[in-house]
Parts: structure tokens; C-alpha cells; sequence
């Protein structure tokens, strides 16, 4: 049974790859292309919603928007990750597929020497959460009241979305399933490298030790590729939407915050001033 099980992963793996490539990115990147998107944001470097947030001084204050957003922990978080997951991968799919002859036992050890890493990092994550998991958990009208304007822009009927808080609701499911995820990919792995560590009668029902290390192996299979659509997805939508950021967030690189300020909003403010003309509420006129 167990052989049949990783022939559907396998192919069921391959079909949900085929359908976020062909199914959301390419028709994704070809709107954007269609809809003169990529010209505004690669060409013309007006950003939408990025620049919203430099126009915001409530949350972020001009001149270096993103400063608090963006600590060091955050990105070292980041950077562990990528590095941790690359050697995992690697490794990985040599353990399920071996490529080459004589390189399972080092192929082992990198994979839970990047385990242990990426499992006291989500550790260090999860402390974290003690000073921004409000921005994660916290949802209320205003997330309502968001979420079609981002759904009308990703889908290109609608303006950039208003840019109210830290990260908007879709992004906010996002990153706390991202981490549910690691901690799945953690559970499995650790079972399976100590499955005596699994209470008997558990092992019992699964049939065995032996037979429970198998069964773990599949969903630890399945969910390592759930992460790289995941991943992947998140990925693209970030270089593709938020692409100053990322070069800030990652390398340190600061965009020309001035020409985000001055810049066209694509009807961002608009979107702003209807969602305040809907819940009655105004904010007093800013000088800059």
C-alpha cells in the first residue's frame, strides 16, 4: 500500500505544481504584462501599494517606512530559513531520490544538522510573536472592509489597495500556516529519525514502529511540498508586488523613499477615502 501512496504523491505533487505555474503564475505575470503593471512598478518604479505606505506617516513615518517593520531578528529569521531550507532541500530529495552513489550518510547528517537549526529557529520565531502577534491573530472590520479591494487589485479590476496596517489579511493567514507547516515538517522528521520516541500504543495503531516511521516519512514528504508551493507563491508575489521591499528587507538596499512619496498612487488614496466615508470617520489633514 505504502508504494502506491508515494506514486500518488508523486503525481498528485506534480499536478499542484503544474497548476500554480499554469494556473496562477504565468496567467498572474502575463496580467501583469497585459495590464501595464510590470512598466508601472519596473520601468516607471511606481509601486501601488508600497508607496502608500510611504505616504502613511501614521504607521511609518516618512523618510524610513519601513525601519520597525524590518528588525534585525526578522530578518536573521528570514535569512536562516532560506539558507536552512536550501540544504534541506537538497538533501532531501536525495534521501528520496539518490542521484549519485555513496553520499546517503552525509546526505543525512546535513539534513538534521539543518533541522535542528530550523526547528530552534521557528522556536525563536514563536518568542517573537510576544511583540507583534497582533499583527498576526488580530482581525476586525477594517480587514473586512480590505479584503475585496486586495482580492479586485490582485485580480486586476480594482486600484492598489489601501495599505492600513502591517500586513494585510491575506498575508496574515499566510505567514501563521507558513509556521504550522515548519513545525509539521519538524514533528515528522524528529518521529522519524526517534520513532521509539512515539508512545507504543500510537505505534500500535499505525502498526508498528516500523510501519509508523513509513506512514511519517509520506506526510513528512507531502507537507515539504506543500511548503515549496507555498513558498513559491509567496515568492513570486513578493518580488512582483513588493519588490523595493524585498531588496530593503533582504540586502539592505533603500528605495527612493522621496519618489515613492511623490509619486502616483494609482487611486490609493481614493480607496482610502471611500472605506472613511463608509465608516463615518476622517483623520485631520497632515503636513508633510
Amino acid at each position: 500500500m505504502l508504494a502506491s501512496v508515494n506514486v500518488w504523491l508523486d503525481i498528485i505533487s506534480a499536478l499542484l505544481a503544474a497548476g500554480v505555474i499554469l494556473g496562477f503564475i504565468i496567467p498572474h505575470f502575463i496580467g501583469s504584462i497585459v495590464t501595464g503593471r510590470v512598466r508601472e512598478h519596473f520601468v516607471k518604479n511606481n509601486w501601488g501599494p508600497v508607496e502608500h505606505r510611504a505616504h502613511d506617516p501614521h504607521t511609518y513615518g516618512y523618510g524610513h517606512p519601513y525601519a520597525d517593520d524590518f528588525p534585525v531578528s526578522a530578518r536573521a529569521w528570514h535569512w536562516i530559513n532560506i539558507v536552512s531550507f536550501f540544504f534541506l532541500a537538497v538533501s532531501g530529495i536525495y534521501i528520496r531520490y539518490p542521484y549519485f552513489d555513496g553520499g546517503r550518510e552525509i546526505m543525512r547528517f546535513i539534513h538534521y544538522f539543518f533541522m535542528y537549526i530550523v526547528t530552534f529557529n521557528l522556536f525563536f520565531r514563536l518568542y517573537l510573536l510576544k511583540n507583534d502577534w497582533r499583527d498576526y491573530f488580530i482581525f476586525d472590520l477594517d480587514d473586512l472592509k480590505m479584503a475585496p479591494s486586495i482580492l479586485k487589485y490582485y485580480a486586476f479590476i480594482g486600484p492598489p489597495y489601501e495599505h492600513k496596517k502591517k500586513y494585510n489579511p491575506i498575508q496574515r493567514q499566510t505567514y501563521p500556516m507558513l509556521w504550522a507547516l515548519i513545525g509539521l515538517q519538524a514533528l515528522t522528521g524528529f518521529i522519524i529519525f526517534w520513532p521509539g520516541l512515539v508512545p507504543g500504543f500510537i505505534s500500535g495503531m499505525m502498526g508498528g514502529t516500523a510501519s509508523l516511521g513509513a506512514w511519517m516519512r509520506v506526510v513528512h514528504s507531502a507537507n515539504m511540498r506543500l511548503m515549496f508551493l507555498v513558498v513559491t507563491i509567496h515568492s513570486y508575489l513578493g518580488i512582483m508586488e513588493d519588490y523595493p521591499v524585498l531588496k530593503f528587507f533582504w540586502f539592505g538596499v533603500e528605495p527612493d523613499w522621496e519618489s515613492l512619496k511623490h509619486g502616483d498612487h494609482d487611486g490609493a488614496h481614493e480607496v482610502e477615502e471611500e472605506l472613511e466615508e463608509e465608516s463615518g470617520e476622517t483623520e485631520p489633514e497632515l503636513t508633510r
